[in-house]
């Protein structure tokens, strides 16, 4: 008998966890570390133009980054890449990444992260930006969060 934790289901385009990136980003977890016995998490995110994630590393999972509409300047480490529809970007684990959105429309993109985990910082960041609206959570704040998740933003 196996103990796998992963089921099967479909998840619809308006399900999943909706937050808002500190950055301004939507995002929406369709798929939780603890639905996978921690093997990976899934999340959609819309950047909207001239958005940016910030210079970032996370030290205990690769990020993946499937582009599925508008465009990315990425860079990973010290490499640049323009990415566009269909294009997958990874960022091992403890190589700095940095993401912008030079276009005129949205870009929206898949992002996994192996093992999975890191989601949580963005389910409770947002979460914490939801509650404290309209004012912003302080700097104090989110380091206690990046610390939580091993990510920390530069």
């Amino acid at each position: 008998m196996s103990s796998n934790p992963i089921r099967a289901r479909m998840i619809s385009p308006d399900e999943g966890h909706h937050v808002l990136h500190p950055t301004g980003a939507l995002m929406n977890i369709k798929v939780f570390a603890n639905e996978t016995g921690g093997l990976y998490s899934l999340m959609e995110t819309v950047l909207p133009p001239g958005g940016v994630v910030p210079r970032h590393i996370h030290t205990g999972e690769d990020e993946n980054n499937f582009i599925l509409e508008g465009q990315l300047t990425m860079q990973i480490g010290e490499d640049f890449h323009l990415a566009g529809p269909g294009s997958y970007v990874v960022a091992p684990r403890g190589v700095q990444q940095y993401f912008k959105n030079d276009g005129d429309s949205n870009c929206r993109f898949l992002t996994t992260f192996t093992p999975g985990g890191a989601e949580g910082f963005f389910r409770e960041a947002g979460e914490l930006i939801r509650r404290l609206a309209p004012e912003k959570p302080s700097r104090e704040e989110l380091l206690q969060l990046q610390q939580r998740y091993g990510l920390s933003y530069l």
